[in-house]
């Protein structure tokens, strides 16, 4: 559905934007920018392995290498799983069976600090874009704002009484599993968790100067940080998440005229870079894993 909503988009005038494209590519793509692209997405993913180091740590000391190469192994996994999941189940057989159940809480924890920091950078990019587009609806925006204060502080405590658990993992467990991590840990992690996004973000904003959007920084960010929060609530696999991510760009940056191909490209190179990129390194690590190639020996 949301790839025919894309292609009618594209299709309506594609002729013409096609040729300013392929007529513009060399243009667009020199050395210097595909340098800096490159550049962005290492960092991007340098922080996501500083922030598994670092929560990982609590359970057992590993080097930045390996937490390298665990980061990687997982990312091939979870392409194939919607929201990522097969991620915890990578992780967890990293490490030996005692350590497992405390493996999928650090993971569960990495991941939900990179859900906060794209569900508060998100919200407020739909405030700016309430805001800047559609100055109207500004008191709405703000009225949902004075009602999620006491929601932020109040589910909390409705979790603290409610009895529940999905094969034994309850809130309370979750909560007391997070009251023995360090503070200065997870305050890194969440830190952590602020500069991959602010990174990628700013990857997309350079992507729209590439291909000469006149679109002013603040508006951009705020169209940037909503795509994102969107396009995280809704689950799908990993390896289809460009569709996902171009139908709710197309979609946004339709407001300001933008032309399709435009945003498609540049979500498709976000894609490229960040998401199919990695795979050549970590189908290395996977082939060159001692463990698999040893337990396979064994089998034999």
């Amino acid at each position: 559905m949301v790839f025919f909503f894309v292609w009618q988009r594209v299709a309506q005038d594609t002729t013409t934007i096609l040729e300013s494209f392929q007529n513009n590519f060399n243009i667009l793509f020199t050395y210097s920018n595909i340098a800096i692209l490159l550049l962005l997405s290492i960092l991007n993913w340098l922080f996501e392995v500083l922030k598994w180091k670092t929560l990982v740590t609590h359970c057992s000391s590993i080097s930045t290498r390996k937490s390298l190469q665990q980061s990687l192994k997982a990312h091939i996994v979870s392409l194939i799983t919607p929201a990522k999941i097969g991620e915890y189940g990578a992780k967890a057989l990293f490490f030996p069976a005692p350590m497992r159940k405390k493996i999928l809480f650090l993971t569960l924890l990495g991941n939900g600090y990179q859900m906060l920091v794209t569900t508060v950078f998100g919200y407020i990019g739909i405030g700016i874009c309430t805001y800047l587009l559609f100055p109207k609806y500004s008191i709405y925006y703000l009225l949902t704002c004075i009602l999620l204060i006491p929601m932020i502080y109040g589910i909390p405590k409705i979790l603290d009484k409610l009895r529940w658990s999905i094969k034994g993992y309850s809130w309370q467990r979750i909560r007391d599993f997070m009251y023995t991590i360090a503070a200065t840990r997870k305050q890194k992690a969440l830190l952590f968790s602020c500069i991959r996004y602010l990174i990628f973000a700013h990857q997309f904003y350079f992507l729209l100067w590439v291909f000469q959007v006149d679109v002013s920084y603040i508006l951009a960010m705020g169209l940037i940080t909503s795509m994102y929060l969107i396009s995280s609530i809704i689950p799908m696999l990993q390896l289809f998440d460009v569709i996902l991510k171009t139908g709710v760009a197309v979609a946004l940056f339709s407001w300001i005229d933008v032309p399709e191909i435009a945003i498609v490209s540049i979500t498709f190179i976000m894609w490229f870079f960040n998401v199919v990129l990695p795979i050549i390194p970590g189908s290395y690590f996977i082939l060159t894993d001692t463990s698999i190639i040893t337990q396979k020996s064994i089998s034999v």
